[in-house]
């Protein structure tokens, strides 16, 4: 007896990929879907692509309802002139300073675990995950310390609204002739504490029921990092937002470059 056309297995492979295409582009949420192979799909890809966008789209509208001035204000003396957390030690020395340090320390522990795969058989399996972890942690502090060169956006500090010299000037402001380059946006402190990110997608690999620890550690670290730098008056509250979006895409993104085949996010 003939096979019919819906009981070929051509036909009914490319009816479960364009459900699963389906199912992805319209589950926002990350929630579980039910596909016709009886299998679930994982957080959605329009979710991993949501999360950036609602950054943005808040820290847009952190500076221009004025949230930024407001919520900066709180940390400038505006009797003394001056900001009395900018050489605090601790928000100067242990958060800023040591927080380097901290990164500095991640990387030099990064070269030893990566050149020990070469000589011990049970780290070597790991090599793939590590070149990963390297590119997708450094990528967001990269990408916004070439963005901090390209924008007229300033400190608090250096702001005239704050006894400065220089103009507030918010994303999508025209920007007068003959101002310096701003180097305050995006937020670059907090990306070495949003980098971590990428440890969200590396235990998604590795260990699964531990990924939300990573992504927890890459966000606390973030605020850390960033919220003391507004205290100090070297960032408004949006420019971390931004930063984090970055730091997000470009783990993803490089997830996508290594694991192009992990059904749990990406349209097949």
């Amino acid at each position: 007896m003939a096979m019919k056309y819906k009981e070929h297995p051509n036909f009914i492979e490319k009816q479960n990929q364009w459900l699963s295409r389906l199912a992805t582009i319209f589950s926002f949420c990350p929630r579980k879907s039910v596909l016709v192979s009886g299998q679930t799909s994982g957080e959605s890809f329009s979710w991993m692509m949501g999360f950036p966008f609602v950054l943005v789209s808040l820290g847009i509208a952190l500076e221009y309802s004025g949230f930024d001035v407001w919520w900066i204000s709180h940390f400038y003396d505006a009797n003394t002139q001056s900001w009395p957390f900018r050489d605090h030690w601790l928000f100067d020395r242990v958060i800023h300073g040591w927080g380097r340090r901290f990164d500095m320390g991640i990387a030099l522990m990064w070269l030893l675990v990566f050149f020990s795969a070469f000589f011990f058989a049970p780290v070597r399996k790991f090599k793939k995950n590590l070149i990963y972890f390297l590119l997708a942690t450094a990528a967001g502090p990269l990408i916004v310390g070439a963005g901090k060169q390209l924008t007229h956006i300033y400190t608090p500090w250096d702001l005239t609204l704050f006894s400065g010299t220089l103009p507030y000037i918010r994303v999508f402001d025209s920007v007068p002739s003959g101002l310096p380059v701003g180097e305050a946006f995006p937020a670059g402190h907090a990306a070495g504490g949003y980098a971590f990110f990428s440890l969200y997608f590396v235990l998604r690999v590795l260990a699964p029921s531990y990924k939300k620890a990573g992504f927890v550690f890459g966000l606390m670290l973030g605020l850390i990092f960033g919220i003391g730098q507004q205290v100090r008056g070297a960032h408004f509250p949006s420019h971390d937002l931004f930063t984090m979006a970055i730091c997000w895409l470009s783990a993803l993104f490089f997830h996508y470059i290594f694991y192009p085949k992990d059904g749990r996010f990406y349209p097949q």
